[in-house]
């Protein structure tokens, strides 16, 4: 039962620290933990938590700060912890009105990248190999890509190699939610981000919609907003699957 109310109470820190750091982009301190949420320990208790999850390699605490930050395990533990979560889908409306189906996917892209302030990705399974964007702006209000050798890599992926977006997106057609975190997207440009896919049927036509952006991702918002557009779309449409 110990080892239970410990696995539980270093999973629940795990959490908020990752969702705070999500939200503020800045160390997080015991101390902030405390001041923002009714937790039932002490500053005490959950800084040993936290050196804890350091130790275990899911935080890194940064020497010029008393706060500390999710590592790449830390983001991955966390992606885990929410597969077990169920999502309210998030309200939307949209005008599908186009001529042909790729138009109609762009404009979900679109919408998908307004609506989650992230880079909006989709691919269809017939014709040219083609990855539709949308959503470019939102990749310079993230301080991660403040680093221009991340932003050119980021650029050449989706300008010249997107040969490996669109592989990539076809690999996951199942309308489970997926969520690559960092080395498992399997693209060096975009090593050090994150990917939520989810594929669909429009007519029997296969096609994926996919969000990128820095592992600092709000993820709750992004699984969301895909679960959202992909059902209005099957609404509108009468898509199968």
């Amino acid at each position: 039962m110990r080892h239970i109310d410990t696995k539980k109470r270093e999973e629940e820190i795990l959490e908020l620290v990752v969702e705070s750091y999500i939200k503020e982009s800045r160390p997080i301190s015991s101390g902030y933990l405390c001041q923002q949420f009714k937790l039932p320990y002490s500053s005490a208790t959950i800084r040993n938590v936290m050196e804890g999850l350091e130790r275990r390699g899911f935080l890194s605490h940064i020497h010029t700060s008393s706060g500390r930050v999710p590592t790449k395990e830390g983001f991955k533990k966390y992606v885990k912890m929410l597969r077990k979560k169920r999502f309210k889908e998030r309200k939307i409306k949209m005008n599908l009105s186009a001529h042909n189906i790729e138009e109609i996917i762009l404009k979900a892209v679109d919408i998908l990248a307004n609506l989650s302030g992230y880079l909006s990705l989709g691919a269809l399974s017939f014709g040219e190999k083609k990855v539709l964007f949308r959503g470019t702006r939102f990749i310079f209000e993230q301080p991660e890509f403040e680093d221009l050798d991340r932003l050119r890599a980021l650029f050449y992926l989706l300008e010249v190699k997107i040969n490996i977006l669109h592989k990539l997106l076809f690999s996951y057609l199942d309308e489970h939610i997926n969520i690559l975190v960092g080395d498992e997207i399997g693209a060096k440009e975009i090593s050090d981000c994150s990917l939520v896919i989810s594929g669909f049927q429009i007519k029997k036509i296969e096609a994926s919609l996919a969000l990128l952006g820095p592992m600092r991702m709000d993820y709750v918002r992004a699984i969301s907003s895909i679960c959202a557009v992909r059902r209005k779309l099957k609404e509108l449409i009468g898509g199968e699957g």
